[in-house]
């Protein structure tokens, strides 16, 4: 499951027509490569269906696949040793209904379920991966302060020149008069998932500020959620 991140399957192939004793070689078209292994690109989701593969351990005969999204929501399959990669359906149509993040988990183990490995990754859909998405060129636009749903939170120590040799990341998201937490993340390209319904935060003014080790920049933000329904005014 080494190969669970790279989502998209970069290649460049050649076909070959052998006829009698002779080879005549057709090139194929150019295909953009990503070679960076900390970029987005590997964590994203491209297509509603993910082909997701792996390596099976030696002295492992079964394995549990966890796929659990920003709810907490998880779906279990099982797999024995004839099986080494699982289509998942991501969402049913073509694109996205919403965006989300997932975490998956694939636990390899013997006939007496001992635990011989776990391998991890995580995958986002995002809208702008399916096409053009609508853009507020408006800084103050009050679009890019409201928050109503689960948010998925990209961040990129390349967002700075000065973070480009980070070893880490940090997103602290903090409600004004209320809780807090912190979140640090082992590498400095990915997705977060802030689960903000159903999860304690209820409604206000949220503070965030995303930071990387070995930087003194800073990105804050702050979004407010509504409360839900409508709200009449009366003077």
């Amino acid at each position: 499951m080494s190969n669970m991140k790279k989502t998209m399957a970069a290649c460049v192939a050649a076909a070959l027509l052998l006829t009698g004793a002779e080879v005549f070689a057709a090139p194929s078209g150019q295909v953009l490569v990503d070679g960076d292994l900390q970029s987005t690109h590997w964590m994203t989701v491209f297509t509603n269906t993910v082909n997701l593969a792996w390596n099976w351990s030696t002295d492992a005969t079964k394995a549990q696949l966890d796929i659990t999204d920003i709810s907490g929501t998880t779906c279990t399959t099982n797999f024995t040793k004839t099986v080494s990669n699982y289509l998942w359906q991501a969402f049913a149509s073509d694109v996205p209904a919403a965006e989300d993040v997932y975490d998956l988990t694939l636990t390899l183990s013997t006939d007496d379920d001992e635990i011989v490995g776990v391998l991890t990754s995580r995958l986002a859909v995002v809208h702008g991966a399916f096409g053009a998405v609508t853009i507020d060129a408006v800084e103050v636009s009050r679009e890019w302060q409201k928050v109503d749903k689960n948010v998925v939170i990209p961040y990129d120590a390349s967002f700075s020149e000065s973070a480009t040799n980070a070893a880490s990341a940090q997103l602290v998201i903090a409600k004004q008069g209320g809780a807090a937490e912190t979140n640090t993340f082992a590498d400095v390209v990915g997705y977060y998932g802030w689960k903000l319904r159903n999860n304690g935060w209820g409604y206000g003014t949220f503070d965030l500020l995303l930071t990387f080790t070995g930087t003194t920049n800073e990105w804050p933000a702050t979004l407010t959620r509504p409360l839900d329904g409508t709200i009449l005014r009366m003077q």
